[in-house]
């Protein structure tokens, strides 16, 4: 079992969501902290805020989708630290709307942050983990990594290949007592992203409940630096869609894609946008762990649940 007080960890994707709250979660169990984002002013808050915790923490600007970027990331963890122990990949962006309407450039985006900034930081770290026969690498995937659903081809496609390299990479470091490759399969999570997503369906978008709480998903990520495991779903309804898709595919096929197109909209008209994934956001609210669906949206939550239900009855019994 990994004494974290006395580790150091990379976590990417570190400025909002998901990846906040695991920074942040770390550095209460006293882990020195190399933290990385396009955006370096949230970053360098967040190093702050961790530093305010007792431990060390610097902030790396980093854009994933480039390769350099991150060698030059780990670079600076060695440089400071001598040795990184723990690499969390969790930087990732998301885009909505029918596969012939988002852009290509967009698509590519997602595809570039999600599993070639993936890619690129499991090159970092396993070169790193091999010298020193020790290391965990995380994997962001998530329960999209395992199920399917209508237009939001770029975000699915990038988690199910993340699944796969993380099998792989499982498989070839096997031999490497000490190195471990875990994979993280959250449900929807009360995050900043569905705010700040590439949209171009025409419509606001919004997350099916239930919403899994980002600090829950973090929690997870910090017990398996701790004590690694293959692979984690969370939670119930995440591993309720996995079990239903693997044992009832056809019937997955008929109920669930009209569902979840049902529940991933709200009323009204929305323009069409790049998001996050193209470009830096300047709202302080991106950055923040949570993306308030759960404090301040419940009412939406509830439409986007009674729509889901609704389109999943519509698949079942074939309604128009």
């Amino acid at each position: 079992m990994r004494d974290l007080s006395r580790s150091v960890v990379v976590v990417t994707g570190a400025s909002s969501g998901i990846g906040r709250a695991t920074a942040l979660g770390f550095a209460r169990e006293g882990a020195s902290l190399v933290l990385a984002a396009r955006n370096e002013q949230p970053l360098q808050q967040l190093a702050g805020d961790c530093e305010a915790l007792g431990v060390q923490a610097v902030a790396v600007s980093t854009d994933v989708r480039e390769e350099q970027s991150v060698q030059v990331l780990a670079r600076c963890a060695l440089e400071r630290f001598g040795r990184f122990d723990v690499w969390v990949n969790n930087a990732g962006v998301i885009a909505y709307g029918p596969f012939l309407d988002v852009p290509s450039d967009v698509f590519r985006a997602v595809i570039e942050t999600n599993l070639m900034g993936q890619v690129h930081g499991a090159r970092a770290a396993l070169a790193v983990f091999a010298r020193q026969r020790d290391g965990v690498l995380i994997n962001m995937s998530s329960v999209w990594g395992r199920v399917t659903t209508p237009d939001v081809s770029a975000y699915v496609t990038s988690k199910h290949a993340v699944r796969a390299l993380s099998e792989c990479l499982r498989e070839e470091v096997g031999g490497m007592p000490g190195v471990d490759v875990v994979t993280i399969l959250p449900q929807a999570s009360d995050t900043p992203i569905f705010r700040q997503a590439a949209n171009f369906s025409g419509r606001p978008v919004r997350p099916i409940p239930p919403l899994v709480d980002p600090e829950e998903v973090a929690e997870g990520i910090v017990s398996c630096a701790r004590s690694p495991k293959r692979e984690v779903t969370y939670r119930l309804a995440g591993r309720a869609l996995e079990l239903f898709r693997t044992f009832a595919p056809r019937l997955y096929a008929r109920v669930l894609p009209s569902g979840f197109t049902a529940g991933n909209y709200g009323r009204g008209h929305s323009s069409a946008s790049s998001g996050r994934a193209m470009a830096y956001v300047s709202d302080p609210d991106a950055y923040a762990v949570r993306g308030g669906w759960k404090a301040h949206r419940r009412g939406e939550l509830a439409r986007a649940l009674l729509a889901t239900l609704v389109g999943f009855g519509k698949g079942l019994f074939g309604g128009s």
